[in-house]
């Protein structure tokens, strides 16, 4: 059952895993990341990092004026400004076309607010960037919110901020049960944010979580932000091709990152994914051939990182997963991802759970340790998955946990420190090749 394998890979965990078993002088020891605690944001004063992200992204060129006549309605009955046709519109050029105040305003040097629905249609391209525009609020308060909908025009947010605010109070609003101010790119419309912040932003009905894709040929991305307190931090719904890279998610009511229902070919990389409401990055409801890369995913109050319901074809690969509530990565439902060289380590339930229907998936050379309960789970109906190459060190119940009647490939991990180091049952699961060590109660067991 057990051949000996080098024990070079858990001494570069020892350190976190107290477990010191063949180590040489020379190992590199695993460290944890030290993370801060909580971010707090003063609704009142929600665009704490605008300057610097402005200054970041070298945003400090006037706007230029837009090129082109802009066309802009403003209906004063339905309280929406459309618009149909400029290029590079700026807020200013937007304002003056418009000529309400009620409808936008420039209320102090370089913070605006918009008091109606803005719609962005077929030839429209508006950008909302620094320094003309720091700060856009969205009015929302107890009578009428603003929103910004891209329908097949385009949306640039470039080195600023975008949040809800309700005046009468002098804060974003934090009141999301009532209905928020949010942004929507839809009908094949392009939106882009760069170097931005966005807070406080969206609400439980459909299309109004915040920031949304939705629609085949709808694309754009998000790039080097700060999402914070939305509803959902981000959603997709049947968008191919988006890029969430190099971003901040926290504290969002539900999801950090949240691309749904056929959305394909995401690259989801290098962002930092905390302290959400549930998970901190969920693919679900067939979202395939997508990456998910480089992540830093924490203290989220259900899993880390999750594939559901046919999400399959994807790579979850070199992410750090610790201290989420339940599991740090879940696959459930989904067939054929890879998961790969993660670091999964401090979560409240498992490290690495592979459920439901879930086949075909192939979990190597991740390094899992110190979990609530075990390292990696393989339960219900989960088979003809490959676990193999595998770290997994001071799990306090199992190092690998089988309970499924399919079979799987369970080999060359090495296991230790655990309460059992591999526990198998009701499973036609034949591990071998493993490295099994100073388990406390067994390293094999069969039940």
């Amino acid at each position: 059952m057990s051949a000996p394998l080098s024990r070079a890979l858990p001494c570069l965990v020892a350190v976190l895993a107290g477990v010191a078993a063949g180590c040489g002088g020379s190992a590199t020891p695993f460290t944890a990341r030290a993370v801060a605690g909580p971010v707090a944001v003063d609704p009142a004063q929600p665009c704490s990092r605008q300057p610097e992200l402005a200054r970041l992204g070298g945003l400090t060129a006037p706007a230029p004026e837009a090129a082109g006549p802009v066309a802009a309605t403003f209906d004063r009955v339905a309280n929406t400004v459309t618009v149909s046709q400029g290029a590079g519109i700026g807020l200013a050029a937007l304002s003056r076309a418009v000529d309400d105040p009620g409808a936008l305003r420039e209320v102090t040097p370089g913070r605006w607010l918009l008091g109606a629905d803005l719609v962005l249609l077929p030839g429209a391209a508006l950008r909302v960037a620094a320094p003309e525009v720091q700060w856009l609020g969205l009015r929302s308060d107890a009578g009428r919110m603003a929103t910004v909908k891209v329908l097949g025009g385009r949306l640039d947010v470039a080195g600023s901020c975008v949040t809800s605010w309700d005046e009468a109070a002098g804060r974003a609003d934090t009141e999301y049960g009532e209905g928020r101010a949010y942004l929507l790119a839809r009908d094949g419309g392009q939106m882009t944010i760069d170097w931005s912040e966005l807070r406080f932003l969206g609400f439980g009905a459909v299309e109004s979580y915040g920031l949304s894709w939705r629609t085949a040929g709808t694309g754009g991305g998000i790039t080097h932000s700060v999402v914070s307190h939305l509803y959902f931090g981000l959603y997709t719904y049947e968008i191919d091709g988006l890029q969430v890279t190099d971003n901040e998610f926290h504290n969002s009511v539900l999801y950090g990152v949240d691309p749904h229902t056929a959305s394909r070919n995401l690259v989801i990389e290098r962002n930092v994914v905390h302290d959400n409401g549930k998970h901190g990055i969920i693919l679900a409801e067939d979202c395939t051939d997508s990456v998910i890369r480089d992540n830093v995913v924490y203290r989220n109050a259900h899993h880390g990182i999750v594939l559901f319901q046919r999400s399959d074809r994807n790579t979850i690969e070199n992410n750090e997963s610790f201290r989420n509530v339940a599991q740090g990565i879940n696959v459930n439902e989904s067939a054929g991802n890879v998961v790969h060289g993660n670091r999964v380590y401090h979560n409240g339930e498992s490290g690495i759970g592979i459920g439901q229907t879930s086949t075909g998936n192939r979990i190597d050379r991740n390094v899992v340790l110190s979990n609530g309960q075990d390292g990696i789970r393989l339960v219900t109906e989960a088979a003809q998955n490959e676990v193999r190459a595998n770290s997994l060190g001071n799990n306090v119940r199992y190092g690998i946990y089988v309970d499924t009647m399919g079979t799987s490939d369970i080999r060359e991990n090495s296991v230790f420190g655990s309460r059992v180091g591999v526990l198998l049952k009701n499973t036609e699961a034949e591990p071998s090749g493993n490295d099994v060590f100073d388990n406390r109660e067994g390293d094999v067991v069969q039940r």
